[in-house]
């Protein structure tokens, strides 16, 4: 019967069959910030008949296998980017998941208005990049974009939304297909606590990137004008005047009052960031819900996973997760 920490890495040429390829390290990330998913894979050049020549060129696909519920389940696929060699003899191939056509594919895109969901499917349509779904969306003005990668202007898009309504969407992609929302669907929410799988775990505060004023000007080139100066007084008096600017186009005039006060309120935030470093659990990758607790950092609560990166070596695994606080402040 096979371990449970039992995984596989296996590689395929094109027309090819899949061939297990031995490792020694294999780290498996990703970020809610990132447009890709990444695999790195530590090898060795062959050895003898139960370590073959390591064979693998770009382009390949590269697959990691995990057999930790008995039978075999894909965490990732992918194709290889990097290829690095040594005297040694070692091996370090990089791979991305089909994210890696996000970030290297241009797109040119004029758009009326309208909401932001379909703006978002007209720059996927651009470069025929399937859709596994992409929720109702609130509206975004009328835009040209030219010359961005896919993801950067998915992210300014979504950025965009942000600032308006104060609601987060984001971008991944879950097997093969793009997808937008607030929140990656999950089936199980895993529990990570002290005396149990928690191995590590920090907390820290930052008021680095605060601001507790929002001013508010016109579009006009020839002369600066001032609509509206949005204050939150208490962390003011507190920390200090920190202002940023915006500015706003004509046709937005009449709503300053209201894009000051949504902006000061995603920028007045104290930010709080949380990792914790545990036995390694396949199904929890950045944007899944966990439940951690630990009494040093006072970790105890419903957190989202902002980032993750888990390590595995034979008959071992082990994840890092970078956290976000479910409610703001926490």
């Amino acid at each position: 019967m096979l371990p449970k920490h039992h995984y596989e890495v296996r590689f395929q040429k094109p027309g090819s069959k899949a061939f297990r390829l031995p490792f020694s390290e294999a780290t498996w990330s990703g970020s809610r910030q990132e447009a890709k998913r990444t695999l790195a894979v530590k090898t060795n050049n062959g050895r003898d008949r139960f370590w073959p020549d390591v064979n693998v060129e770009e382009g390949d696909l590269m697959e990691l296998i995990s057999y930790y519920s008995g039978s075999p389940h894909s965490l990732f696929t992918g194709m290889v980017v990097d290829l690095g060699k040594t005297a040694k003899g070692d091996v370090n191939l990089v791979a991305y998941d089909f994210g890696f056509y996000l970030l290297n594919n241009d797109v040119a895109v004029v758009f009326t208005g309208g909401a932001a969901d379909q703006l978002l499917s007209q720059i996927f349509a651009q470069h025929g990049i399937p859709v596994g779904g992409i929720g109702a969306m609130p509206p975004v003005e009328k835009q040209v974009i030219r010359g961005k990668s896919v993801w950067d202007a998915v992210v300014d898009v979504l950025n965009q939304v942000y600032r308006a309504t104060g609601i987060r969407y984001w971008c991944w992609i879950e097997q093969g297909k793009v997808y937008v929302g607030t929140q990656r669907g999950q089936s199980i929410q895993w529990k990570i606590q002290q005396g149990r799988n928690l191995l590590n775990a920090e907390r820290k505060r930052s008021i680095a990137d605060m601001r507790t004023v929002v001013r508010v000007i016109g579009s006009d080139t020839d002369y600066l004008s001032v609509l509206h100066d949005e204050v939150d007084a208490a962390k003011a008096n507190r920390y200090g005047h920190l202002v940023k600017v915006i500015q706003i186009q004509d046709e937005d005039r009449g709503n300053e009052i209201a894009v000051a006060k949504q902006e000061l309120q995603n920028l007045s935030r104290v930010k709080v960031q949380a990792s914790v470093t545990s036995l390694g659990i396949d199904d929890v990758i950045a944007g899944t819900k966990i439940q951690v607790y630990e009494e040093i950092t006072k970790l105890n609560g419903v957190f989202t996973v902002f980032g993750d990166s888990h390590t595995i070596r034979p008959g071992y695994h082990e994840m890092k997760l970078d956290l976000q606080m479910e409610v703001n402040g926490r």
